[in-house]
């Protein structure tokens, strides 16, 4: 057989060959043989480009959507610890989940244990009553309408609030306790780090090792530590709270005259409260326990110049005030 046979069909073709021809020509497919595709042209995937760029937003936008509408994205895992704590009208048997809106209520022989998304935990005494009011990522609060909590926060600073009737607890990454009374007041007291104790401008920057009370009329008291002497501590309550002005000054004299030097963050909160003729001497009363910086000047807090005041507290050692001014400064516009 001459093997051009097998290629082009000419030559003589061999007899077995002709015989497997016949065979499986019945198995022939008649079709066009089919057309592979062609290269594709960079001009035409940038054609493509933006349906690409748009499909890949949809993705997005409904993963978000999912992140939010989806139960465990918008609630806390809560353990009940002891007796029968409720979520709304559903009492607790083990584990349940804390929606945003729902509210926590403990009896007297009632605890509980929030879990704060991912940064922490809230265990929440008797006779409590607290409000999820949102979480989302890198701001989580909750509001505390009466009873205690104990707060374990591990995160960066202003992630983690806390509201109350007469006070708005900022966290700055810390352990602390916090508990309202029935009137609306209450105490927040600091184990480890710091918080920001705030409402209506009336800022009180509360130290580990101290706490600071609040009343429903006139907010956050002025931070003291908890190892004061209890007359100079009952002092303290009437420049805070106190409403007959003679009183009060026979108080605040005492404060003065009597302050340690570690009471130079209930001397350096004074400022800003005291009256301007009280300004002059609780200023020289904190100059005596902690001297001012350099550039801060007499002048400049006795107008209460914010920057003067920031670099003072700052040399207090007690934190860095840069981490709550950068935590509330407003968002750049868009």
């Amino acid at each position: 057989m001459n093997d051009d046979y097998l290629w082009d069909g000419s030559g003589t073709p061999d007899p077995d060959v002709q015989r497997l021809e016949r065979l499986l020509g019945r198995l022939r497919s008649t079709a066009p043989p089919p057309r592979l595709p062609q290269p594709v042209s960079r001009w035409r995937w940038q054609a493509f480009a933006p349906a690409l760029a748009t499909a890949a937003a949809v993705v997005l936008m409904v993963g978000l959507v999912w992140r939010v509408t989806h139960p465990r994205a918008s609630s806390w895992e809560v353990a009940k610890l002891a007796g029968q704590p409720r979520i709304g009208a559903t009492t607790l048997t083990s584990n349940g989940r804390l929606a945003v809106g729902q509210t926590l209520t403990t009896d007297a022989t009632s605890r509980a244990r929030i879990d704060v998304s991912t940064i922490g935990r809230v265990t929440v005494e008797g006779d409590t009553s607290i409000r999820l009011v949102a979480t989302q990522s890198a701001h989580h609060r909750l509001a505390l309408d009466r009873g205690t909590i104990n707060a374990f926060i591990q995160a960066p600073p202003g992630q983690f609030v806390v509201d109350t009737p007469s006070a708005t607890a900022t966290d700055m990454g810390c352990v602390y306790t916090l508990h309202v009374d029935e009137r609306g007041g209450g105490q927040l007291s600091v184990t480890a780090g710091w918080v920001a104790f705030e409402l209506h401008g009336v800022e009180s920057f509360v130290p580990a090792g101290a706490s600071c009370r609040t009343d429903p009329r006139k907010g956050p008291g002025t931070p003291r530590f908890d190892d004061a002497d209890r007359e100079w501590g009952e002092a303290m309550d009437e420049v805070d709270f106190g409403g007959d002005a003679s009183r009060r000054s026979t108080a605040l004299r005492l404060v003065l005259e009597r302050a340690r030097p570690e009471d130079a963050v209930t001397l350096w909160h004074l400022l800003s409260r005291a009256s301007p003729s009280e300004r002059a001497d609780v200023f020289s009363a904190l100059a005596a326990r902690v001297p001012p910086p350099a550039g801060v000047t007499r002048d400049a807090v006795l107008r209460l110049d914010k920057d003067a005041l920031d670099t003072w507290w700052d040399a207090l050692g007690l934190g860095d005030t840069a981490l709550w001014r950068k935590w509330k400064r407003p968002l750049p516009a868009p």
